[in-house]
């Protein structure tokens, strides 16, 4: 008689036929996986690239692993790295780099991958905003030296918590494996933590760039809450998993229908916002990003919401204040680009909560603000 798998092992084989990896370690959020692969590694007090526009939780990862962490721009186009911004980081000599597939869009990993076994320097894939995509011919999380995922709040698949590190090499995913065995169990205290700091973090990262005296807060609260990065989560947080990651189709078809719902509304104005980002084949949103000029953002933000479309965001915030705080011991490249879409972005739903009448509604509320406006 076969024994049923247990929701983990069901999460794990999923991952593994969707990604081709053969190995996959589940974990409490994904930057624990950046810390496990670093510390699997080796690498300790070296040069790590990751985007200047990506989530803080990565710079986190890499500050906990006792590394450094050295920001890259992005191209304005897509919003991800690229060969010829990584090339500009050669100079500081780095052993691993994290490109993101930021909003959902593929960066270009084949050319990263090929970039990164030129100069011997690791390649981990963060498809935290991207499962369920395709990158270059290969399914999102099936490049570089590792990958991870996160299941966390907001992102496609959400299971509140949780994420994955996923690779092919056996004794890298040991030795990754007995690193995670070893870090704290997901637990009232940390999910207390984790409020405290969302709400304290949604309201710093606004005002960080007209009030500088705010980044001297940065390395007391990292102390304080920089215990959110690395955890695991006990046997029973994986519940839910199983059957969110088996409607994974109907939720990709979801927010394809949705994005469709905004482009069309918003296709005539495009001489009143600035250029869409460019989606690469094989990309699937995370949330839409409607690029708008600076100065109007925060007046249609405060519409939006004001209009209950609470779930319109202006996420990600540039990570130079808060690195230029907790890593000021390798001073930080100039990142225009990241600075600026950081400033000019608002993200608008496309979860499975959102209907097709609420994605109407939105597109309503901003063509009519800006027609009027």
């Amino acid at each position: 008689m076969k024994h049923a798998l247990s929701p983990t092992r069901r999460v794990q084989s999923y991952l593994s036929t969707l990604t081709s990896r053969s190995d996959n370690m589940l974990l409490g959020r994904a930057a624990a996986g950046i810390w496990a692969a670093l510390g699997a590694w080796g690498i300790r007090d070296q040069v790590i690239l990751l985007p200047a526009n990506t989530c803080y939780i990565v710079l986190w990862a890499v500050l906990k692993s006792g590394n450094r962490p050295l920001l890259v721009d992005v191209d304005p186009h897509t919003a991800n790295l690229t060969v010829d911004s990584l090339n500009a980081a050669l100079p500081f000599a780095p052993t691993v780099v994290i490109p993101c597939h930021m909003y959902g869009l593929p960066a270009p990993m084949q050319a990263i991958c090929q970039w990164g076994h030129q100069h011997k320097i690791k390649v981990i894939e963060d498809v935290a905003l991207a499962l369920g995509a395709t990158v270059d011919g290969q399914p999102a999380g099936s490049w570089g030296d590792a990958a991870i995922l996160s299941f966390g709040l907001g992102k496609i698949v959400d299971n509140q918590v949780g994420g994955a590190l996923l690779t092919s090499d056996a004794a890298f995913a040991r030795e990754a494996q007995r690193l995670l065995a070893e870090t704290p169990l997901w637990d009232d205290r940390l999910m207390s933590l984790t409020n405290q700091w969302n709400n304290l973090y949604w309201s710093l990262h606004q005002y960080e760039s007209v009030n500088p005296r705010l980044l001297d807060l940065y390395p007391q609260l990292f102390a304080i809450y920089g215990d959110l990065t690395v955890y695991r989560l006990a046997a029973g947080d994986w519940e839910d998993m199983p059957k969110l990651l088996r409607h994974l189709p109907e939720n990709i078809a979801h927010r394809a229908t949705l994005t469709a719902i905004y482009d069309a509304a918003l296709q005539n104005l495009h001489s009143t916002l600035l250029p869409p980002l460019v989606r690469p084949a094989g990309s699937i949103l995370w949330r839409y990003p409607l690029h708008i000029q600076a100065d109007q953002r925060a007046v249609l933000l405060a519409h939006l919401w004001e209009q209950g479309v609470h779930d319109a965001t202006r996420w990600y915030p540039p990570l130079r204040p808060m690195t230029t705080s907790l890593a000021p011991f390798l001073p930080q490249p100039l990142t225009p680009v990241a600075d600026a879409l950081g400033a000019s972005v608002i993200n608008l739903p496309l979860d499975e909560h959102v209907s097709l009448a609420d994605a109407q509604r939105t597109a309503a509320l901003i063509t009519n603000f800006l027609q009027t406006s």
